[in-house]
């Protein structure tokens, strides 16, 4: 994964927002590049864990409801 150096938010919004749809305001865009930034650093603090190769840990499903699981 590249440093934080090497990760541009003004060029990640500038070309993913259309590839999804998005239209940014000016307005919003100093608040959509700052999460940005902090998405980029908490993945690469995800990024360093440990994972065991061999391992596959399916994260739980969640399913709305009561808690005895009835949707209804």
């Amino acid at each position: 994964m590249s440093g934080a150096a090497d990760f541009d938010p003004q060029r990640h919004l500038d070309a993913m927002a259309p590839l999804l749809g998005l239209t940014i305001t000016a307005e919003q865009r100093p608040g959509v590049m700052q999460f940005l930034a902090i998405a980029q650093r908490m993945a690469q603090i995800a990024a360093t864990c440990p994972l065991d190769d061999a391992a596959l840990d399916l994260a739980p499903v969640f399913r709305p409801g009561g808690a005895g699981g009835d949707a209804s």
